[in-house]
Formats: structure tokens, sequence, C-alpha cells
């Protein structure tokens, strides 16, 4: 039997491109996913590389003009296209508090190296000419990336194979075996699997697959739905997202928080309905698709005629206090967790070489103590619910 440095449990962007860096810096590494890769939020997404919606913490602000700077070069490095391009973000405001907000977000951005610009409806208007901005204040301009990410999962899986990883695709780990303050195995259905290191780094499932090992950290989720349009003529030339986003789908069980933006390819890929579950599934429902298609239709009523050509469903991490969980996990020595980050296509290419290095306990610069998971385990370690 194998005996592995690091097995990373997770075949997302995050899993993906961490188990890169473990290769790269020459670690032996084992990756298990329970599923195809990028099989739940990373292929799943609207592949933006957000620059202006996240935490405006220095560490966050650092991660992402680090992970914007490395697309210039990251299709290069991994040896494979993922359709990455820039393109303009217009986060539209509908109301006077949250112009308030974004006239402060959009200076520290700004004065911190990620510009930002306040639009009136005038303007833009001019730059989005078939929006419908009845009742909008305005925007907030910024120029982010844009990516296929089924194709940037494949491009880092591709190239952690090249230095030698191992990933084993329809893998669930399903129990893992301790000694100590030390995990020593994860175990399939059908195999063991013995390691220095664990990484889990699954996304909306990092909390049931701690829990194998009796570890109890809040990675909530909700469930996001989104669909994509056949090919269309050019009718927007920028994403669309909202300022209240946020606000709305954590205040209601069930909501709309529309953003569309067009891909590469001429469609139109428009998101999402999100319902508060803690079911983890896959599926769509009529009142999701048909709810964010109202109201794409609210805001560009030129599509009325644009066929929907298919849908999906995905359940999307996130953390009580909208920090990601980055580091070690109590009380084990070998237990490393990633998960829960806001802007994960930016921040990927920076921290995940990052978590390279701090799960192979090289000295890393950055303090992650912010983002330390025993912020919550100090306070939930052994109240599994």
């Amino acid at each position: 039997m194998a005996f592995w440095d690091v097995v990373v449990v997770g075949g997302g962007i995050v899993g993906l491109a961490t188990c890169y860096h473990l290769s790269r810096m020459g670690a032996k590494t084992l990756l298990l996913t329970a599923k195809g890769l990028g099989d739940g939020a990373s292929g799943a997404n609207a592949g933006r590389a957000q620059v202006n919606e996240g935490n405006l913490d220095a560490l966050n602000i650092r991660m992402v003009k680090e992970g914007i700077k490395r697309f210039d070069q990251l299709e290069d490095e991994l040896g494979s296209r993922f359709e990455h391009r820039r393109l303009g973000y217009i986060c539209i405001i509908r109301k006077e508090k949250d112009w308030q907000d974004w006239v402060h977000r959009s200076v520290v951005l700004s004065e911190n190296g990620i510009p930002t610009q306040m639009m009136d409806v005038k303007t833009l208007k001019e730059l989005e000419p078939e929006l419908n901005t009845d009742g909008l204040l305005g925007a907030a301009y910024s120029l982010e990336g844009s990516m296929n990410p089924f194709q940037y999962c494949w491009a880092y899986a591709r190239a952690a194979r090249r230095f030698g990883a191992e990933i084993r695709m329809f893998t669930p780990v399903t129990s893992m075996e301790s000694k100590g303050q030390r995990i020593i195995s994860v175990h399939s259905e059908q195999e063991r699997f013995e390691a220095d290191k664990i990484a889990v780094m699954c996304g909306a499932w990092t909390r049931p697959v701690l829990r194998l090992a009796e570890v109890n950290l809040p990675v909530n989720h909700t469930h996001a739905e989104a669909f994509i349009t056949e090919p269309l003529p050019s009718v927007m030339h920028t994403v669309l997202g909202l300022a209240d986003f946020y606000e709305i789908i954590h205040e209601r069980a069930q909501a709309v928080a529309i953003g569309v933006g067009p891909l590469a390819n001429g469609t139109l890929l428009v998101t999402e309905a999100v319902t508060q579950t803690r079911e983890l599934h896959d599926k769509t429902t009529a009142w999701g698709l048909s709810g964010v298609a109202r109201d794409l239709l609210a805001l560009y009523p030129s599509l009325s005629n644009a066929r929907v050509m298919r849908g999906w469903g995905r359940p999307t991490p996130f953390t009580p206090d909208g920090n990601p969980v980055v580091g070690w996990v109590s009380p084990y020595e070998n237990l490393f967790v990633g998960a829960g980050f806001i802007q994960t296509m930016t921040v990927t290419p920076v921290m995940s070489e990052w978590m390279a290095g701090m799960i192979l306990e090289k000295e890393i610069s950055e303090d992650f103590s912010l983002y330390a998971p025993d912020r919550f385990l100090r306070e939930s370690q052994g109240l599994l619910q």
C-alpha cells in the first residue's frame, strides 16, 4: 500500500490548485473527490475572477490583486487554456444606503490598487444601452476576469498530474482513522489511504467530511440555481450583479439575486436563485429558474425570446463571519482545511500556493490568524449538530 505525503480531499478549484502546488513543491500527493472534477460550485459558477465584492481587510485585498496579476501568465504556466479574458463588472445599486457603502468601498479599493468607479444612471445607460435602469441609482464599475470554470479546474488537474500527483475521481471519503492527535488514514468504501497530512478542501462538503474526524466546523451552505442561454447577438457588454446580493440571499428562505454576464462563446450565464437548506444536492426548482428568468427580463426586456439551454443547482459554502477557514484543525496536528472563500476563482492562484507551503511547513510570511479554524472550534469543538 502506498504512503502519501499529502492526501487532498476535494476536486474543486481550491483542492486541485493546492494539489498542483504541493506536487510542484515535491510532495507525493493524492487527490480524492467524490464525483468528477469541478462537480460542485467550482464548475457551476459564473467563472468570474471578482475584484471588488469581497472583504476589505489587507490580506484579502492583497490576494485579489496578486491573483488578478497571476492570470496574465497562468494559462502558460499550467499549459492549458481556460478562456481567460478581462471584462467589466457593474454592481447595480438600488438603495441609498448601498450607494453610500459603495462610495466608501470604491475609495478604499481604488486607493489599494483595485480601481472602482461610481457611475450615475446616465453613464450606466451609455455603457449598457439595453439595460432597463428604472429604479436604479447607478452602479459601481471595475475590471475583473472571466474564464470557463470547467477548463480552469482541468488546467490545474493536468498540471498537477504532470508533476506526479494522482487524482482519483468518484472516490468519496467515507471514514478517517486517527491515532492520538493525528489522522493516520482516510478510507473510501474499498480502499485505505495512509498519509502524513490530510487537507480537506471540498467546499460545501467540508463540514460533513470533517465530521468523520469528529470535528464540527461551521462551513455552511446555501443552494444556488442558475441557467445558460443559447448563443446570442451582443446584448450586454459587461457582467452585472447586485449591490445588495448578500442581504437578499441571507435574509430569506428562498430568494432571487440576479447576476448575468456574457461568456466567450456568446451565451449568457444567468444566476441565481438561492435556498436556505441543510441538504446537499444538485436539483433545480420551477420557482428558482423561472424567478431568475423573471428578474433577468426586468433588466433586459429584449431577451424575452432567448432560449435557455440548460439549468443546474449546486451548494455554495460560506462561514458565519464571511471569512474563509484556512489552517490546521484542532485537536489534530496534521489535519488542514481550506474552504469558504468569497472570491474563490480570483484568489485561488495565490492562496493555493500559500496553503501548499503551510501544509509542507514552509515559512509563510503572511499572517492567517484571521482565517484560523480555531476561531470557531473554540466554541463548538465536540458539539456535533
